[in-house]
């Protein structure tokens, strides 16, 4: 880590305004260190960004002071308001298929789109524990109602992650959250505990963030295996693009996800900034009536910033062994920029 501090201390001033601009899609993906290290190649003189986010991500952590450095903290507010295909988890057809008989579905097991607005409270506090290494603490408390069928929605989430510099621009990340979530019909409680390794270097086409994540997932009816690889990189022309790679464990009896990959890509088109995604998840080990359910499940989707908000929108395609639930379907969120509090 001394080589790596020794380096960024002799950063100064960005290199061209294009540089700059670039660090916006790492730190708007939460990708800090990505930036620092962009920072690094670009600079040639610590700007007042550079040494803003070197004592974000805790490089100036006094030596020989507390062991605990507080780096942020903060707590904020903000309206939600998005539109849920499914908000009552119920079956997208309106009947379904048994050894050759075709079934009318209850019209109270069907799926129901609704709007939900909503509010978001979340508290986080970061420390230094050593030059590069954090401690993040953070929850937050979700609630949507919903006026027309009553499936209101309610969360709650805690969070909290060491992330522990072994070399250069590696990290050891180790991250624990629980959380407990209200559909309107039941509450689901979740651990989830996960050990991730994450290094950044430099390639022929950007600064590239590569990570290695193995994790387990439980729940009040299941515990499961999780295998996940993420890489980001960002190009000094064509935006940042990202890739995600995931393996679940089969769960018998319950229908979770298998495989999934997904695709991003954040930049500016026709001078518009944009995110656009395109995902595939592929679930199973759940039945139906004796008949074995695998549904593969294709997102594709696009987010637009505006001054105050971001307005996002989905359409999904889901194939099923069970055709009751195949089909399409839109949804849309706006997440809001703005602190009520």
């Amino acid at each position: 880590m001394r080589r790596l501090l020794g380096a960024l201390i002799l950063i100064f001033g960005f290199a061209d305004p294009a540089a700059a601009q670039d660090l916006r899609l790492p730190l708007q993906q939460g990708k800090p260190d990505l930036a620092l290290f962009v920072l690094e190649r670009t600079e040639t003189q610590i700007s007042e960004a550079g040494w803003q986010l070197l004592h974000l991500q805790g490089f100036l952590h006094q030596r020989g002071g507390a062991a605990l450095q507080p780096l942020t903290s903060g707590q904020n507010l903000v309206p939600t308001l998005r539109h849920e295909a499914n908000v009552n988890d119920g079956i997208p057809s309106d009947h379904i298929t048994l050894g050759g008989l075709r079934f009318r579905v209850d019209k109270d097991s069907r799926a129901k789109g609704a709007l939900l607005p909503g509010l978001r409270y979340t508290q986080w506090t970061n420390y230094s524990y050593a030059p590069g290494a954090r401690l993040r603490i953070a929850q937050s408390y979700a609630v949507e109602p919903e006026p027309v069928y009553g499936y209101h929605q309610a969360a709650a989430t805690a969070h909290i992650c060491a992330e522990q510099p072994v070399a250069d621009w590696t990290w050891m990340d180790a991250c624990l959250s629980g959380s407990a979530t209200y559909d309107g019909i039941k509450t689901e409680y979740s651990l989830d505990s996960r050990l991730t390794a994450r290094r950044i270097f430099d390639t022929a086409f950007g600064a590239q963030q590569a990570s290695f994540t193995v994790g387990r997932l439980t729940t009040e009816d299941y515990g499961k295996a999780i295998l996940q690889f993420d890489t980001a990189l960002l190009t000094e022309d064509h935006g940042m693009w990202s890739l995600g790679l995931t393996w679940g464990e089969r769960v018998t009896g319950e229908n979770t996800l298998r495989q999934g990959i997904s695709l991003e890509w954040s930049g500016t088109l026709m001078e518009r900034d944009l995110t656009l995604g395109l995902s595939e998840i592929r679930t199973d080990g759940g039945a139906l009536f004796g008949i074995a359910r695998e549904d593969r499940r294709t997102r594709l989707s696009v987010v637009v910033p505006m001054r105050k908000f971001d307005i996002g929108a989905y359409i999904d395609r889901k194939r099923s062994t069970i055709d009751a639930y195949r089909g399409t379907s839109f949804g849309m969120d706006i997440r809001f920029r703005m602190n009520l509090l």
